[in-house]
């Protein structure tokens, strides 16, 4: 497992990119710690303050950054940025509420996520946006789950007709 200073360089690293490149960079960082997390969540009881310590991290210091990525033009963007937000959602209840406390599902471009994919038959925008609202229902907190169930349209995002 990484040692939080190579975690930290993760975060770091994005800073002197170019414009064109920075894009790229961040999609791998986005992947680097989605990954981190997801092996992080299939052994909680060893990783469970690692995988905290960077979801609070993300939501505490990147939630800018986060969500420029979220709606920014690039799909793959948009799609790395849900799967690294349902990555941070399977952390386990405390970290899904903290999740669901800062993210803003009343955002206006949100509705815009679930036009957003690729045609040539790879994981869309529309089903990283499925994961990611299912990733508050397995969570495994009851209170979480019913707030979540009451916001406007986040779990109606599965139901929702593909217009491409």
């Amino acid at each position: 497992m990484m040692n939080e200073e190579r975690v930290q360089q993760l975060f770091t690293v994005n800073a002197g990119a170019a414009l064109p490149a920075a894009c790229n960079v961040m999609l791998l960082i986005f992947q680097a710690l989605e990954a981190i997390l997801l092996r992080t969540v299939s052994n909680l009881s060893h990783f469970s303050v690692v995988g905290m310590n960077i979801v609070k991290k993300l939501i505490y210091s990147y939630v800018k950054l986060i969500y420029a990525a979220l709606y920014s033009e690039n799909c793959k963007m948009s799609r790395g940025c849900l799967t690294l937000l349902s990555a941070m959602v399977a952390q386990g209840p405390d970290s899904a509420r903290d999740v669901c406390s800062h993210f803003d599902f009343n955002n206006k471009y949100l509705p815009g996520l679930l036009k957003k994919g690729f045609k040539k038959g790879r994981t869309d925008v529309r089903m990283a946006c499925i994961q990611f609202a299912l990733s508050f229902l397995v969570a495994g907190d009851n209170a979480l789950l019913a707030q979540v169930l009451e916001l406007k349209g986040c779990t109606s995002v599965a139901f929702l007709p593909c217009e491409w």
